[in-house]
């Protein structure tokens, strides 16, 4: 209601690690997105950083600008959805998440009761 962008950033290293593929990821992220829309919610994407330097995929095992805690992955967002940074915030449960979020000046907010919770208390802040 309020015209935000929701986006989900987030490390996948189990693909790097060969826990699981990046499809079981794409198939995931529709999941969620069908359950969110039976409850009139919604994600507008989603963005995936399957790379570890220390992963045993090959093609995954590489250091990348896209892992949290570099900024890749939110600017990859900006530059595809128009966001504007000044005026959006972040909200996550780690440090890389904070950090991640400092590279690019995106206001952050650490996870503390449940997400809705979360939103109504820095919407407050915010306005």
């Amino acid at each position: 209601r309020k015209k935000f962008k929701v986006i989900v950033i987030t490390n996948q290293s189990g693909v790097a690690r060969g826990l699981y593929a990046e499809e079981d990821i794409k198939k995931l992220h529709k999941w969620v997105k069908y359950e969110l829309k039976k409850k009139k919610a919604k994600i507008d994407d989603f963005f995936y950083c399957p790379y570890h330097p220390h992963g045993l995929i090959k093609k995954y095992k590489k250091k990348s600008f896209l892992r949290k805690p570099e900024p890749g992955m939110i600017l990859k967002a900006k530059k595809k959805h128009n966001i504007d940074l000044k005026n959006s915030f972040m909200i996550g449960d780690q440090k890389s998440d904070e950090i991640c979020a400092k590279k690019v000046k995106l206001n952050f907010f650490y996870k503390k009761n449940n997400l809705l919770k979360d939103i109504k208390i820095i919407l407050k802040k915010i306005n």
